[in-house]
């Protein structure tokens, strides 16, 4: 199709959008229009129009149960939120506290394997909690510093030096993670075998608001141990 061609077919285009009643005022024009259809008999215009329509009013309200179904799959996720928020923050101690947060976020998310990482505080955690401490300017830190900016969750496959890092020997069966910063606080990393459970662009607010929840539970243990050295 050439050039020309198809400014024509814009202008004639453009100009039935906005005049939707031509048709009506120049009806003879009617008898000289073809419309296949896709059984191979020719159907009226106005069957076309029904048929179009039709197939746009299934599509949208394919669009909408889906709406419907996402904002349902929002509202168990932030009760489940609410649920495990409460539960976390009756943890008198900081080892009940990310031991309950391990075991959370394992059976939340399906994953296989995790690793909490913080800067500051050294905690004892359970044995089967994946709990380290990492000074902040570690040079290991460094290949993560544009992660911990963003300030958000980063959803997707990091490179096998990170990996390494975070998950040691498992590592190669790691073939996605998302990684959640922790303000000033540390990160956490999920990972999984299945390379579709974390993928670039989905949804991490869960994650994003359970990570403000950790750093408010950090942020009172400073005062408490400002007591206790005094």
């Amino acid at each position: 199709m050439s050039d020309s061609t198809r400014s024509v077919e814009d202008i004639v285009s453009k100009y039935l959008r906005q005049n939707p009643d031509f048709l009506e005022k120049q009806p003879a024009l009617l008898r000289h229009l073809e419309l296949s259809h896709a059984s191979g008999p020719a159907i009226s215009l106005i069957e076309r129009q029904v048929q179009y329509l039709r197939q746009h009013n299934e599509a949208l309200e394919q669009q909408h149960n889906q709406l419907i179904q996402v904002a349902a799959d929002n509202e168990k996720l932030m009760y489940r939120l609410h649920q495990l928020t409460l539960e976390l923050m009756s943890m008198g101690d900081l080892p009940s506290f990310f031991d309950l947060l391990s075991e959370a976020l394992l059976t939340e998310f399906k994953a296989d394997i995790l690793n909490i990482t913080l800067f500051e505080l050294k905690i004892e955690a359970g044995p089967k909690t994946p709990l380290f401490h990492t000074r902040r300017d570690d040079p290991e830190m460094q290949q993560f510093q544009d992660y911990l900016e963003k300030g958000h969750s980063v959803c997707g496959r990091l490179n096998r030096n990170k990996r390494d890092f975070l998950f040691g020997t498992r590592a190669q069966w790691v073939q996605s993670m998302v990684l959640v910063p922790m303000g000033t606080d540390g990160m956490l990393a999920i990972g999984s075998s299945d390379p579709a459970r974390f993928y670039p662009g989905m949804g991490t607010l869960f994650l994003d608001l359970l990570a403000d929840v950790v750093t408010s539970r950090l942020a009172l243990e400073a005062p408490q141990k400002q007591r206790k050295s005094a």
